[in-house]
């Protein structure tokens, strides 16, 4: 079993054993996040590891309701060309689908334990002023939320881990 499953199979445990968590304010989840698992389970119930085994990734939730997720591959394709301007139509598809960043305002319902990106702009224009509702969960270190559509279809599970 690799980190991230250990991981992820571990938050859902201890969200389990738990019970219901405690609802969260926004102050209390003000911070910067690193990305530890992004699992995404397509309509066959099918999970894969959709920016690899080891995502690069930062989430940031300023205390005046501002954040910003930027998520990609650990290894993305270097453009041949020197310009990402001049990148093949293979290299496009490759930055395309191991990346995905968008930024605008936040808010928490701390009854429903949800957090809303109010989406501002999206590398997936889909979600561009789209409101994208999450359920979450906090354990120690480790925020967990549900991501119900999926940018590239299915569901996904999110793990982030607070930087100290």
């Amino acid at each position: 079993m690799n980190r991230r499953t250990t991981l992820i199979a571990l938050s859902a445990s201890l969200a389990l054993v738990a019970g219901p968590v405690a609802a969260q304010s926004a102050k209390s989840l003000v911070g910067t996040y690193t990305g530890v698992a992004f699992v995404v389970t397509d309509e066959s119930g099918k999970k894969s590891d959709v920016f690899g085994t080891n995502p690069r990734a930062l989430l940031v939730l300023t205390p005046d309701g501002r954040y910003s997720i930027i998520v990609m591959r650990e290894t993305l394709p270097k453009f041949a060309s020197n310009s990402r301007l001049k990148g093949t139509p293979e290299e496009h598809q490759a930055i395309v689908a191991g990346s995905l960043a968008h930024f605008g305002k936040y808010t928490i319902d701390e009854k429903d334990k949800s957090i809303t990106f109010h989406v501002e702009s999206a590398t997936y224009p889909n979600w561009d002023k789209i409101p994208q509702k999450r359920p979450f969960t906090v354990k120690g270190d480790l925020l967990s939320y549900k991501v119900t559509a999926a940018s590239g279809g299915g569901t996904a599970e999110v793990v982030w881990k607070r930087v100290k």
